[in-house]
């Protein structure tokens, strides 16, 4: 009996004391702790029986096993696929999602900092923020087909062999974005710009010749 008592002691303080490590910080400043879950746009906090609601647009972080991040952002998420089914021949395919990004920051310096997201396929997704921006702004890159059997049938005596080939095109939005906010550093090459890649490891490299740019 005494050894079911202490079992039963042992589970409820461990439950207690997991749901005292979630809690998400308001944007007032508030720190409310409990189990935390994310539906649609709103944050729930609490138990079946005791559960505060908290809109995302009021949350700033929150810290919760359910989230590899930290960092609230509510946003229009713009979303791709580097999966060449989903992909359209010839053109950008252009989708938004109105959704909330819990971000985890991965490179920080006084100049910018680099976070990375991710949606429910696992897709990753990175973010970007400055001292002049509220919140961390999504770095956007998109993928299309581009060549192959469209190309061939409107143009049939110049695509044969290999110009009849389906290629995978980068809409490489992500370099424009930070080309524009770096343009006063002179020690980015125009070499750089060129094999940037919409990965950490390559955007953190750029970060770091930015931070040190006088």
């Amino acid at each position: 009996m005494t050894k079911l008592l202490c079992l039963a002691f042992i589970f409820i303080y461990c439950n207690v004391f997991a749901q005292k490590k979630e809690f998400l910080v308001t944007n007032a400043g508030d720190t409310v702790f409990g189990t935390i879950t994310l539906t649609g746009k709103n944050f729930m906090v609490g138990n079946s029986t005791d559960k505060k609601l908290f809109s995302a647009d009021d949350v700033q972080q929150v810290h919760a096993v359910a989230f590899k991040g930290t960092i609230v952002v509510p946003c229009h998420l713009h979303l791709y696929s580097d999966n060449v089914v989903e992909m359209q021949l010839g053109a950008t395919p252009i989708k938004e999602l109105d959704t909330v990004m819990v971000l985890k920051e991965i490179y920080s310096t006084p100049k910018m900092n680099l976070y990375l997201g991710t949606d429910n396929l696992k897709t990753q997704y990175y973010f970007y923020k400055t001292p002049g921006d509220e919140k961390p702004v999504q770095l956007v890159v998109r993928y299309h087909l581009d060549g192959g059997a469209g190309a061939y049938s409107y143009n049939t005596p110049l695509y044969r062999g290999e110009r009849s080939k389906m290629h995978i095109e980068e809409d490489k939005g992500y370099v424009n974005q930070l080309r524009f906010i770096m343009k006063d550093c002179t020690a980015i090459s125009e070499g750089t710009w060129d094999v940037l890649q919409y990965r950490g490891y390559s955007l953190k490299n750029l970060i770091r010749k930015y931070n040190e740019c006088d």
